[in-house]
């Protein structure tokens, strides 16, 4: 939900930043005959004087590439390689194997799905530079392929700075947009010509506010908007929306949930369409600290007067598919899904301590901590005690 609505004119650097970011998704190359998880990092930066408290979740992908679900799916980690300034947050529903190792279930990734993880790191002593790596590798029953299904990830720690994370959670219908899947545990496909919400998140993971957020939306074909927020404007030749708040201030650990809905075509195929996308950047990170205030703003040098930047861009971007059921049959009630549709789907992984919260702005309470997401879909858990 945004704090502010009305409709202006995106500035010209932050709508070429955005249409940069929506150009970067690709498919597989192949389908192999049978499963086919690859490991891949999307997080590599972490900002200086992120907490304990508000870890920032390091994102890795785990996408099946093949033709056929992976079944029993988990995933080794292995986080003794992280240097001194960089902590983390013991994953709960994972089962330590070693001093600084860990054994988590992940359960079923069906073909051309994915599932992220979020290892939660944070700036353990307030110096920046070289943090380390950790290793990561997913143990997969039959995969055709397991020379992609391990990655080492190094971690750099940049200067104190806001940090831009988003999240989008599949479409399917009675979902609630409210940055969370509490209660949403089983899912309806929507039925053709039917509307759902997208429920999406845009987190601050740094150390420091930003003031001023843009966000663009592309659908992907047989989908339209049915409602969007009366600060966005249309993406000329592309089936998304610009949007923009200038004022909004977005401190590290809060979130804005965007309100948006969206329309499936009425000829729609029940199965699943993929490859929506949601990316957010910083309108003006800003001109001097966005923390300074005052005299102390007003006698700042020139080089104290720095321009902010984003610690971490490669996690500004989250896709998203819309799960289409049957059309409704002559009593008017949902057919059944086709072969892809989903149907209901159980959420992996264990599923607890999600955060929650309605309203234009919600302040995230303690660490956005290990999660599991199919196609960026989350279940935030709770660290041990």
């Amino acid at each position: 939900m945004n704090t502010r609505l009305r409709a202006v004119v995106l500035r010209a650097g932050a709508a070429t930043a955005l249409a940069v970011g929506l150009v970067a998704v690709a498919g597989p190359a192949y389908a192999a005959d049978g499963p086919d998880v690859a490991v891949t990092p999307i997080s590599l930066h972490l900002a200086k004087g992120v907490k304990e408290a508000k870890a920032k979740p390091f994102q890795v992908e785990l996408r099946n590439f093949g033709n056929a679900a992976a079944k029993d799916v988990s995933v080794k980690l292995d986080l003794s390689g992280l240097k001194g300034k960089v902590g983390y947050v013991t994953p709960d529903g994972c089962t330590k194997s070693g001093p600084a190792a860990y054994a988590c279930p992940i359960g079923e990734i069906a073909a051309d799905q994915d599932v992220v993880i979020g290892i939660p790191l944070f700036n353990a002593n307030g110096k920046k530079g070289d943090g380390g790596h950790f290793s990561i590798a997913a143990i997969v029953p039959g995969d055709t392929n397991e020379e992609n299904n391990s990655a080492d990830v190094d971690v750099t720690v940049e200067a104190k700075t806001y940090d831009l994370t988003v999240w989008a959670q599949d479409v399917y219908a009675e979902v609630v947009a409210d940055g969370d899947e509490v209660g949403e545990e089983t899912r309806t496909p929507v039925p053709p010509g039917g509307t759902a919400p997208l429920d999406s998140a845009i987190f601050n993971h740094g150390s420091k506010r930003v003031v001023g957020v843009a966000y663009s939306v592309k659908l992907p074909e047989g989908v339209s908007f049915a409602s969007v927020p009366a600060n966005c404007i249309e993406w000329e030749d592309v089936n998304g929306i610009i949007c923009e708040d200038d004022e909004v201030v977005l401190k590290p650990g809060e979130v804005i949930l965007p309100e948006i809905s969206v329309k499936v075509a009425d000829d729609a195929k029940a199965g699943v369409i993929t490859d929506g996308i949601i990316d957010a950047r910083a309108l003006e990170p800003g001109a001097t600290d966005p923390e300074q205030a005052g005299d102390e703003a007003r006698a700042a040098t020139a080089e104290q007067r720095k321009e902010l930047t984003d610690a971490d861009e490669a996690d500004n971007q989250a896709r998203f598919d819309v799960f289409v059921g049957a059309a409704p049959t002559e009593p008017g009630t949902p057919g059944e899904p086709g072969e892809g549709g989903g149907g209901g789907l159980p959420v992996t992984g264990a599923a607890a301590g999600i955060i929650g919260g309605v309203g234009a702005l919600i302040v995230v309470a303690g660490a956005v901590l290990f999660f599991v997401a199919r196609r960026r879909r989350i279940v935030t858990v709770t660290p041990d005690a």
